[in-house]
């Protein structure tokens, strides 16, 4: 697939799941703008180098080194006002915006009668208020464009089921869900997609760090397998496939090019 032309938003793109739909992007031609928090590398002091390890920077000069082209910003998502300047940014520096991706997301592991009320509060703005917030600033000018686009968050399997010590988390990813397959139907006569991906369990710097009680059993999969998924979807609008929440491993055997589910609106 290509997105020649196109231009990304991709928050937490600096390790893990966000890098990887960042570079895929860059080789599919897009122009990325990679954004996170995280500015330096600080694999060096963490008990998982390889999952600490990057920054925007180093995402936007692998996506340089590729022959493609990005630009790092940092945004601290819980900010609105890092938000509105990471999308003024992007169209001061390349002029539009065809697609958003909400990645960056926290952990809120706990059990409800120990839970730190600072930790909720830090989840529910990273998980929940940061991609509705991406997503107002951003629309108008999707919108204007007159041209479409896609819209997509990266969820959890945590969202459909009981998981021990999750019930914060859960809630935070349950209402991501509900959020943006709603927003799929608002912006619906704009052809803009809006979908749902859950990568299921990847090897990233939070699994690493969490416990994750009642998940023993579930293997974990490298972060490069969420790139033909998150590919697919970028390259979507509304009249192709809008309102989905999708399971990752469940790309090209139940959604994805070629399945008869493309185009219909799922049951409320």
């Amino acid at each position: 697939m290509t997105l020649k032309g196109k231009v990304a938003i991709v928050t937490g793109g600096s390790r893990g799941i966000g890098r990887q739909i960042c570079l895929a992007y860059g080789e599919a031609g897009a122009q990325v703008v990679v954004a996170s928090r995280t500015t330096s590398d600080v694999s060096a002091q963490s008990e998982w180098p390889r999952y600490a390890a990057g920054d925007i920077r180093d995402t936007a000069q692998a996506i340089a080194a590729a022959g493609g082209e990005a630009l790092p910003v940092q945004c601290d998502v819980t900010s609105a006002d890092d938000l509105q300047r990471l999308v003024a940014e992007t169209l001061q520096h390349f002029g539009r915006i065809d697609v958003v991706v909400s990645n960056a997301g926290i952990d809120c592991e706990s059990p409800v009668t120990e839970l730190d009320e600072d930790l909720l509060d830090r989840a529910m703005a990273t998980n929940i208020r940061a991609p509705i917030l991406l997503c107002k600033y951003a629309l108008p000018a999707m919108i204007a464009q007159k041209s479409g686009g896609s819209i997509f968050c990266i969820t959890s399997g945590a969202s459909t089921g009981y998981r021990p010590g999750r019930v914060g988390y859960s809630m935070t990813k349950a209402a991501l869900d509900r959020a943006y397959t709603s927003l799929a139907e608002e912006v619906r006569e704009h052809n803009i997609a809006v979908n749902v991906l859950s990568p299921g369990k990847v090897d990233t710097w939070m699994n690493r760090r969490g416990h994750w009680p009642g998940t023993e059993h579930i293997p974990m999969d490298q972060p490069e397998t969420i790139r033909d998924a998150a590919l697919w979807l970028a390259g979507v609008k509304a009249s192709d496939f809008s309102g989905h929440r999708v399971e990752r491993a469940e790309f090209g055997v139940t959604w994805g090019p070629g399945m008869p589910s493309a185009g219909e609106t799922p049951s409320p």
